[in-house]
């Protein structure tokens, strides 16, 4: 099978990755609350520019192997890699396509999920994240939440969120404007499909995980995100 890039312009997504409060802010600290960094290996998968792979050498992470498909992404992140040559090394793959060493203590999963099309490649993505990890490892993933069936306007947070459809493969669409001159399309699939194809591949426990508010966060400009019952992403950790 023939996999797609996601069609969008790799600086304009770098611009908004590291402005939004909703990428600077909520979605490291409901990646990162899950484990801690130092000392481990880390393998992260969809790496985009590059952000969470030095976030994690920044919080005391020995190696991270970055890969992401878009090469206009890998070139950024490689501009940006001054200060951590020889401790994040980047990898222009499909996900998909790779198969790891078994020596990774945690594999990252950030906005990778939601570009599969059908349960088959969502079962490969999982798979590739599985043969990373060693005995004990962890898969962290960050990814649009399939049980919002609503979407909405989160335009104080920087996006809108249409879902086109529940049956599988349904387009989501997430409009950055006037960010980003592009929208971003994610595809929709069933929860019971992400747990399946994390049981298939090998994993021995899985768990949604729904977003936490930081403790020190202004909880009035974070009110109308969370007062939701479903939030638009949601977080779920799997250990090998």
């Amino acid at each position: 099978m023939e996999y797609e890039v996601v069609e969008y312009n790799a600086k304009e997504h770098s611009d908004l990755v590291n402005n939004l409060p909703a990428e600077t802010i909520l979605k490291p600290y409901n990646i990162f609350r899950h484990f801690n960094p130092k000392g481990k290996l880390i393998v992260d998968l969809g790496c985009g520019d590059g952000s969470i792979s030095r976030t994690a050498i920044d919080r005391g992470a020995d190696y991270v192997l970055g890969i992401d498909s878009k090469f206009e992404m890998i070139i950024l992140a490689g501009d940006m890699n001054e200060g951590y040559k020889g401790r994040i090394h980047y990898i222009n793959d499909f996900v998909e396509n790779c198969e790891g060493s078994g020596k990774f203590d945690i594999a990252i999963m950030s906005y990778l999920l939601n570009n599969a099309q059908s349960a088959n490649q969502l079962e490969k993505q999982v798979k590739a994240a599985f043969s990373f990890l060693k005995k004990g490892g962890k898969a962290i993933v960050y990814n649009n939440n399939p049980f919002d069936t609503i979407g909405g306007d989160f335009t104080k947070y920087g996006f809108r969120k249409t879902i086109t459809g529940t049956d599988e493969g349904s387009e989501i669409i997430y409009n950055y404007s006037p960010f980003m001159s592009k929208r971003i399309v994610n595809y929709f699939l069933k929860s019971e499909t992400h747990e399946e194809a994390f049981r298939k591949a090998g994993f021995s426990k899985f768990r949604w995980e729904k977003l936490e508010l930081m403790p020190d966060a202004d909880k009035a400009f974070w009110k109308e995100y969370f007062e939701r019952k479903e939030l638009p992403v949601i977080g779920a950790v799997a250990e090998k």
